[in-house]
This record gives structure tokens, sequence and C-alpha cells, in this order.
């Protein structure tokens, strides 16, 4: 009687143990997170120090046994800048950074920050905008969701300088020049006289340094990472402005799936990373600038900064085309473009911004 009760008590501890392993296993959430871009670049690499261990610390922090088992695939292991949103939509990545701006075609809404340049250098501000439209505007909100995907966080850039293999001083010396730019950004080059270059901060050093292009309009947090100075070592800073570039978002499907308090954690982190974002910009942005002189200064041509005079720069400001405008006009049919970009730049002026150019009262 006593080896019976020996053996079924030991089968009894053999199958509970048995249940708590298949709960456990029950309870992991498998999820891939990738980009396009490698993590050298902060929007990336925060991506991986910031949003997925505040993830595992808040599901950890629920008490309900669940755990996150991530999958990090940046740097391109997946896809390329080109289809940073089909791969979320597709569910290639459940979490993905989409690069709005070579999305035109399918997030025109989204647009709304490109065709207002020259407002802010700022790019706290300019996601903390962002971040609160892409929540109260539901017309930005349904764009997200008819590509399948859930915003989670807005990512934006810090200000758009030139950085060219040959120097340029003036607005007039753009004229003939083959200048890179992504997607909808080779629009602040109308009226210039320069021929816009499709392209991203993954093709600039060989698209400058095979002769595609003579430079690029960008910014130093991405220029220096990649160390696109090398071939294009003139800086000439313009001031074009920070920029609402996209964000870090997650397939709808996935995200459905996942239990409503996880859904929450995902989002609230996703807003921690969007504020992270905007500071870690602030901090890199003059670290990035000095790092590129110093680091190219024994190159054959050393690294040199320059700056557009303010009415160099006026000239650019005033030469644009009513970018507004014609956007507004060709996206009417597509939702309130017009309102959008009345309430961008209110929601811009309510922070304090001086636009050099009110965008909103040309419509």
């Amino acid at each position: 009687m006593q080896k019976r009760q020996i053996i079924q008590s030991a089968l009894c501890a053999v199958l509970a143990a048995t249940g708590v392993m298949a709960a456990q296993a029950q309870q992991t959430i498998k999820l891939t997170i990738a980009s396009s871009h490698p993590t050298a670049i902060p929007w990336v690499g925060l991506m991986s120090t910031v949003f997925v261990p505040e993830v595992n610390r808040r599901v950890e922090a629920l008490g309900k046994g669940y755990k996150i088992e991530w999958r990090e695939a940046y740097g391109g292991q997946l896809y390329k800048a080109n289809a940073t949103l089909t791969s979320v939509e597709q569910g290639v990545t459940d979490i993905g950074w989409v690069f709005h701006n070579l999305e035109a075609a399918k997030m025109p809404l989204a647009q709304f920050g490109t065709v207002t340049p020259f407002t802010t250098d700022d790019p706290r501000i300019i996601l903390d905008v962002a971040n609160a439209m892409n929540e109260k505007v539901p017309a930005l909100q349904k764009e997200w969701e008819k590509n399948n995907a859930v915003f989670l966080g807005a990512t934006a850039v810090d200000t758009y300088h030139l950085f060219t293999k040959q120097p340029i001083s003036t607005y007039a010396e753009l004229k003939g020049r083959k200048i890179s730019a992504p997607g909808s950004i080779g629009l602040w080059l109308r009226n210039s006289g320069a021929v816009p270059v499709d392209g991203s901060l993954t093709s600039y050093y060989t698209d400058i340094q095979s002769g595609v292009s003579d430079g690029t309009i960008s910014i130093a947090t991405g220029i220096m990472p990649n160390k696109i100075y090398e071939v294009a070592p003139h800086i000439t800073k313009v001031s074009i402005g920070a920029l609402y570039i996209g964000a870090m978002a997650m397939n709808k499907d996935s995200y459905d799936k996942l239990p409503k308090d996880i859904q929450q954690i995902v989002r609230d982190a996703g807003k921690l990373y969007s504020s992270e974002l905007g500071k870690t910009l602030v901090q890199r942005y003059e670290g990035a600038l000095k790092t590129m002189v110093e680091a190219g200064a024994k190159q054959a041509t050393p690294v040199k900064i320059t700056e557009f005079s303010a009415a160099e720069r006026d000239k650019w400001v005033k030469t644009m085309p009513n970018l507004a405008a014609d956007w507004v006009k060709s996206n009417a049919s597509k939702g309130p473009a017009k309102e959008i970009v009345t309430t961008y730049m209110n929601e811009l002026r309510s922070r304090g911004v001086k636009p050099a150019r009110d965008w909103d009262k040309e419509l």
C-alpha cells in the first residue's frame, strides 16, 4: 500500500509538473521586431535598447506569467528600405519601423510634415505633435489600419542639411546638382534647379561615390554612422527642419492576437520609445557634427562645415512652390488634407514654434 501511494504521489507530481510546463509554454508570446536600417541609426537602436526591454519589464510586472520571446532582426536582415510598410502589413515582421516617406502612394496623408518644411529644428516638438495627431486625427489612424498596421510611436529625425562632394555656399549653386533624397523629400528641391535622386541612408555612400548623385539632403545623425562624410565632406547647414518620417508599427493581426493588457503595454512602450528618441536626437546631433569633422580631418578633402546665410536660406524658403497647397489639392479625395495641414501648423505654434513660412495660411 505504501509503495502504491509513493508511485501515485510521484505520478501526480510528474503530471503537475507537465501541466505547469504546458501552462508556461502557452504564456510565451513569440514576436519578431525588425528594421531595414542598422541599430547605429538612433530610431532603430532604441527599438532594441528601449522598446524591447521596456515591454519585457512591464510584462513581468503584470505578474501573470506572460513572457515575450523576441526575434530581433535589424539592418535589413528581413527586408530593405523599400519594403518597410509591406513587411509589417504582410507579417514578415510583427513589429517594424515604417519609413512612410517612401510610402506616399499608400500613406498619402502621413506626408504632412514633408510638405511643410522650415518649421523647427527640435525633433522633440515634431515627435510630440506627430504622436498627438496620430491619436486624435481619425483619418491618420485609418491610414495605418488600411495597411493592416497599428501605430505605436512616431519617429523623427534631426534637422536637414546639405552633404555634398563640392562646397555649396549659395542657393543658386544647387542648380544642376544631382541631390539624393528619400521619396517625397525630393520635393524640397523643386524650383532650385537641382535634380532629385531617390535614395536612402543605406544607399547614399555608393550613390555619391559612383557619381549617381553629387550629394544629399540629409541628417547628421544618419550621415555620421554611415560614414557618408567620407564621400560628401562638405556640410552646409541649412536647417530645413526636423521631420516626422515614420513610426514603429505593429502588424494588426499580430496585435489583435495579444492579450488586452499586453496590447496596452506595447502601445505605452511605443510612446516611451518615441519620447526617448527625441531626447537622443538632440543629444547626438551636435556630437555627430563634431565627430564627422574630427574623423574626416585627415581625408584627402577634410570635412568642413559652413552655413547658409539668413538671406540664402530665405531664398530657398520663398522660392519653394506652395508644397502644402499642391499636396492638399492632390489629396483632397483621400481625406481631410487641408484640415491636417492646418492642425499640424497650429499644433506647432501652440508649442512656441515660429515657422519660416506659414504654409496653412497659403492654402
